[in-house]
């Protein structure tokens, strides 16, 4: 038998790997798996980690290399399997705790998730051995998470209250903690929800702005104006300065949410302040000096939106007949400015301040509506002018043609 035959006859006798080398051996085995394991792995395609070059054993360790699940599964190779609830926040932190590791692959990402995470409710109920609790994985799914940017993430934006709604809004999950289910569905109906689920405003604060992401607590008395100064600021400042404020922190009231609720906004009107829907006849009787402060308060802010609104008519009137008033639209927006921050002003309690304000947007909007008037008026002088120019024109051309008909005749 030549050389060449003996070694191809080894070679067949010999035992081959049963897959090639180099090929990741969790995804060819749990490929072979019922349906829910080809699930897994067809999401985690798309998967942020995947993308970043990470994979199975990156979070449950083992080896892949080896086709024996013995082997590529044993403890000495690592392997971790399932974290169990309370083994997740630290499962998840042994990389994202890791600052040095995570600018490798995204430096913005915080490093102190699950720092946070531990201080929240559900860190501390979940330390106290509640394993219904949310961790890292209720929220990013895993195996299919996506960057917060991306529409289908369950942590983008305009999905973070469905994200949070689904324990928040189980009855059944929910049921012993005292808490209602009813948030989602409110905040749905809220100034907030609607800017954010109906007009995609992504700026519209969710259940994260202010609860928190990884330390999600519920504001209590003390910080609820800070919570809610993170976007109004203005109404913040103003209220801290009020003689409101320290009434309202010897009673212990919600500063903010005492007037306009929780998770139940609704868009704020001057009808707040007075009449069947004004919320300072909670605390303050008709006649009261609260009562009269407010109603006064309501008079200036309604006269002002009658001002803005004729003003804003009249501009409309005058554009549609094609006059130009910029010089209008300008004074207007000066009013629609000065009255915001007029309703703001609402928060200092006191008539002087929203006076201060209402004035300056009567000004505007008097400017505005002055403007749009002599737009109109010049409007109607040019129409006259054309009408007169026309009857002289065809006046002389009636003229004309008799004086021509008699010089043939």
């Amino acid at each position: 038998m030549s050389r060449a035959a003996l070694l191809l006859l080894l070679g067949c006798l010999l035992p081959h790997p049963a897959r090639a080398e180099g090929k990741n051996q969790c995804i060819v085995c749990h490929a072979a798996l019922e349906a829910k394991h080809k699930a897994v792995l067809r999401s985690f395609q798309q998967d942020i980690h995947n993308q970043k070059g990470l994979s199975c054993h990156s979070c449950h360790g083992g080896d892949p290399s080896k086709a024996d699940m013995g082997e590529a599964m044993s403890p000495e190779a690592g392997f971790v399997g399932a974290p169990k609830p309370a083994e997740v926040p630290a499962f998840c932190g042994k990389c994202h705790s890791q600052a040095r590791l995570m600018k490798r692959y995204n430096p913005s990402v915080p490093v102190d998730q699950e720092e946070k995470y531990w201080t929240s409710r559900h860190g501390e109920r979940l330390k106290a051995g509640d394993e219904k609790v949310a961790t890292c994985a209720s929220c990013h799914t895993a195996h299919s998470i996506l960057p917060p940017k991306d529409p289908r993430s369950t942590v983008y934006a305009k999905n973070v209250p469905a994200t949070c709604g689904a324990c928040h809004s189980d009855a059944k999950r929910m049921k012993g903690y005292g808490l209602p289910t009813d948030q989602a569905a409110k905040y749905s109906g809220s100034v907030h929800g609607k800017a954010l689920l109906e007009r995609g405003d992504s700026a519209a604060p969710a259940c994260n702005s202010c609860h928190g992401n990884h330390g999600a607590t519920p504001p209590g008395v003390a910080d609820i104006s800070l919570t809610c100064g993170q976007c109004h600021a203005g109404n913040m400042e103003l209220f801290a300065k009020s003689p409101m404020a320290s009434t309202w922190g010897k009673k212990r009231f919600h500063v903010c949410a005492t007037c306009h609720g929780h998770h139940d906004i609704s868009h704020p009107d001057t009808a707040l302040l007075d009449g069947e829907k004004g919320v300072c006849r909670k605390c303050h009787r008709p006649g009261d000096p609260g009562s009269r402060t407010a109603e006064e308060m309501k008079g200036l802010l309604d006269g002002m939106q009658s001002a803005y609104e004729a003003a804003d008519g009249g501009l409309k009137a005058a554009e549609a007949k094609g006059m130009d008033v910029a010089a209008g639209w300008d004074a207007l927006q000066e009013a629609k400015q000065a009255f915001f921050q007029a309703r703001t002003a609402v928060h200092s309690f006191r008539v002087a301040a929203v006076q201060e304000k209402v004035t300056s947007g009567l000004a505007a909007a008097q400017k505005a509506a002055e403007t749009a008037r002599k737009a109109v008026w010049e409007f109607s002088r040019r129409r006259i002018g054309l009408g007169v120019a026309t009857l002289l024109i065809t006046f002389l051309v009636v003229v004309l043609c008799l004086k021509i008909r008699d010089l043939e005749s």
